[in-house]
């Protein structure tokens, strides 16, 4: 019963303190409001935009920023060999069949980069081990190389000279030549390349 007393005194304290909130709402002026709002979006368009990404079209230059956007992304799924200025470059590397490099990039790995080297590899669907092939760029000395791995074969195709892998991608390049038996002596030379290690 006592507690029942309390109920009109707490709504009371409630719908005051309600009002009191609403009246400050209402005491600053439109002119101060909109001078405050005004001064929050200077600070919000000023803001760094860390999240804002750069356009990818078929002309951008392949610089660290582009590359940047398109980590952890699968090169088809960015048009990566739809780009004017790439397709021209691995177009005029000595040797390179860059039809073929197209045709058989079917399956692949999304694009990493280590110390300032883009990976991706990608291979033939339902076939790895007959045509794969392995594309770093590195950033740094504006340098393209290409391995392609055919059956127990290995060639890599350079752009201006030997890329100098980092640790990871030097590490995972040695097992897939060890999967598809670059430089095996045994009697079981059957491929087991993969695009993923």
């Amino acid at each position: 019963m006592k507690i029942l007393k309390f109920i009109p005194f707490v709504f009371f304290i409630l719908f005051y303190s309600c009002n009191n909130n609403k009246k400050e709402n209402q005491s600053i002026p439109t002119e101060i409001k909109q001078e405050i709002e005004a001064e929050q979006q200077i600070e919000k368009d000023n803001e760094p935009k860390i999240n804002q990404q750069i356009e990818i079209n078929s002309k951008s230059k392949p610089d660290s920023l582009y590359f940047n956007v398109l980590l952890g992304k699968y090169p088809t799924q960015v048009g990566l060999f739809e780009n004017e200025i790439l397709a021209s470059r691995l177009k005029s590397i000595n040797r390179l069949d860059y039809d073929a490099l197209v045709a058989n990039w079917n399956t692949e790995t999304p694009i990493t980069i280590e110390d300032q080297i883009i990976h991706a590899s990608g291979c033939k669907a339902h076939n790895c081990p007959s045509s794969g092939y392995e594309l770093f760029i590195d950033l740094k000395n504006d340098n393209i190389n290409l391995y392609h791995f055919r059956a127990n074969t290995l060639r890599v195709y350079t752009e201006k000279d030997w890329i100098t892998l980092p640790k990871g991608f030097s590490n995972e390049i040695d097992i897939k030549k060890s999967n598809a038996k670059i430089g095996s002596t045994s009697d079981d030379m059957e491929s087991t390349y993969n695009i993923t290690q």
